[in-house]
């Protein structure tokens, strides 16, 4: 009896931490960015990179549950993880020392924004709002606030392939 009282309390404590975490990596990536933007000590680009997130993380999370009847952890945890690999990636490529021509470097930066561009997650026509990185012109993360993020970060690493195959 108590082998199957303390089974069962583990069972219930594994089935009630599956729904606290439920939204773990939304939620992590979220509270890293608010966290960075918070902090007074982080780095200009840090905190520029971190705001974004936020900013994308916030909209999709208001506009899913404005437009889906059912928003479920697992899109908003996919969208949240495949966000953060295609800022990773973007930042990467544009940083990457063997892109040394220039006009390689802005064909790069035009990929990753045509991705962002043309995988739209929302039929949102608000585009004053959702491509406030683009306008501005100056920005370190210049990408659409819709963007379907799985879609985005597949296309630009096809659009890397491409521009790899036609080196070699």
């Amino acid at each position: 009896m108590r082998k199957f009282r303390l089974i069962l309390i583990f069972i219930l404590a594994v089935a009630s931490w599956n729904t606290i975490s439920a939204q773990e990596v939304y939620n992590y990536v979220l509270q890293s960015s608010t966290r960075i933007v918070d902090d007074p000590t982080s780095s200009f680009t840090h905190t520029r990179i971190a705001q974004f997130k936020k900013t994308a993380l916030v909209y999709l999370g208001a506009k899913a549950k404005e437009t889906m009847p059912e928003v479920t952890d697992v899109f908003l945890n996919e969208q949240a993880y495949y966000l953060s690999e295609f800022v990773a990636n973007f930042l990467e490529d544009v940083l990457d020392d063997s892109q040394s021509k220039k006009s390689a470097k802005k064909k790069s930066i035009l990929n990753y924004i045509n991705a962002s561009l043309m995988n739209p997650l929302f039929e949102d026509t608000d585009v004053e709002t959702t491509e406030i990185y683009l306008r501005e012109g100056d920005e370190l993360t210049p990408f659409s606030l819709n963007t379907d993020w799985k879609k985005a970060y597949h296309t630009a690493i096809a659009y890397k392939k491409m521009d790899k195959n036609k080196k070699n």
